[in-house]
């Protein structure tokens, strides 16, 4: 379709074994009686930067239930304002589903489409976001899964590795999602007895935060005897990560991540995460109970998976001369 970079393709998957979310009895007799009454579902997916693991875990969690849906899968390319544009294509392709990815491209598909299920995901702070104002019900059409820890756990985990009274931050003042965590940050660290110094990213003419500023925002905060950075769920920050965390260590200067992205494709130090693919698969466990069981999305509660892990990235931290305490080897997972 004109103006859209990003290939589309249709999948079709069999899902497996067991489900990881809820008992596979549960789910099998409705696909069955639906595979034998009607066409295989439609889902249509809407991605902000292209395939991540979520997806991975998503298509995965499908596979392994031996669910069979037909999947269109369309990337904004980090430009929300494309969504109008594939709304009309979902509607055109009778989608029965759409999937959205990160809180820019959700609040577009949510204040568009009110007829056709949405489950979203990786949207840290849906309240904020006024996609709901509850997480135990939306009241609307739309229901998914958010993928951060608790500030609060956040900063144990720093303060675990080692105590910090100094920390700096940088965001896309454009997403609510980055400044709602830069905010309860702000407080944590505060009720922690540390200095929290977040800077939002300069924009350009047109609005858009320039990637041309994080390096010297990066040497002013080392200039300052910052002792480490922190990287929220920010969808522009995670977009330049390499960026980001690669002159940070280049600085001297630890960088903790709220998203897994950061460490594993990353120069991130540490960090408290969800796991990508446990994202997409409790993505994928509500999207199913939408399409096969016919249950309302303002029935499935708004969910985080129940479990986080502390990865540390053990080559950065041989660079850093920051290796882990032996009370965090314990509990860490120890990446590259």
């Amino acid at each position: 379709m004109p103006g859209q970079r990003a290939p589309s393709f249709r999948r079709r998957r069999l899902l497996g074994a067991a489900a990881v979310f809820a008992p596979l009895a549960a789910i099998a007799p409705a696909a069955l009686a639906r595979s034998a009454n009607s066409p295989i579902p439609r889902v249509y997916m809407i991605l902000f930067r292209g395939e991540t693991d979520v997806e991975a875990g998503f298509h995965q969690w499908f596979k392994d239930n031996r669910l069979q849906a037909d999947f269109m899968v369309r990337s904004v390319d980090m430009d929300a304002s494309r969504v109008p544009a594939l709304l009309e294509e979902a509607r055109a392709w009778r989608a029965d589903l759409i999937y959205t990815w990160g809180t820019p491209v959700t609040m577009a598909v949510a204040a568009r489409e009110f007829d056709v299920p949405i489950v979203f995901t990786m949207v840290s702070a849906p309240i904020a976001a006024g996609l709901t104002q509850s997480l135990a019900s939306s009241r609307r059409n739309l229901t998914g899964v958010s993928h951060v820890v608790p500030a609060r756990q956040q900063m144990s985990a720093i303060q675990s590795y080692r105590r910090v009274d100094r920390i700096g931050a940088i965001f896309n003042p454009n997403e609510v999602n980055a400044k709602v965590a830069i905010r309860e940050m702000r407080a944590e660290a505060a009720r922690a007895g540390a200095a929290f110094n977040a800077r939002p990213v300069p924009l350009d003419a047109a609005g858009q935060p320039r990637a041309d500023a994080i390096p010297g925002m990066l040497a002013d905060f080392a200039e300052n005897r910052t002792q480490l950075i922190y990287i929220g769920p920010d969808s522009f920050i995670a977009s330049q990560r390499i960026l980001v965390t690669e002159t940070a260590l280049a600085l001297g200067l630890p960088v903790f991540s709220a998203a897994e992205v950061a460490l594993r494709d990353g120069s991130a130090l540490f960090g408290l995460v969800a796991g990508y693919q446990n994202v997409g698969r409790l993505t994928a466990h509500k999207a199913a109970r939408i399409l096969y069981h016919r249950v309302k999305p303002a029935a499935l509660p708004i969910e985080t998976p129940g479990a986080y892990s502390y990865l540390v990235n053990m080559d950065v931290a041989r660079q850093l001369g920051m290796m882990p305490p032996a009370r965090v080897l314990q509990f860490a997972e120890q990446i590259k």
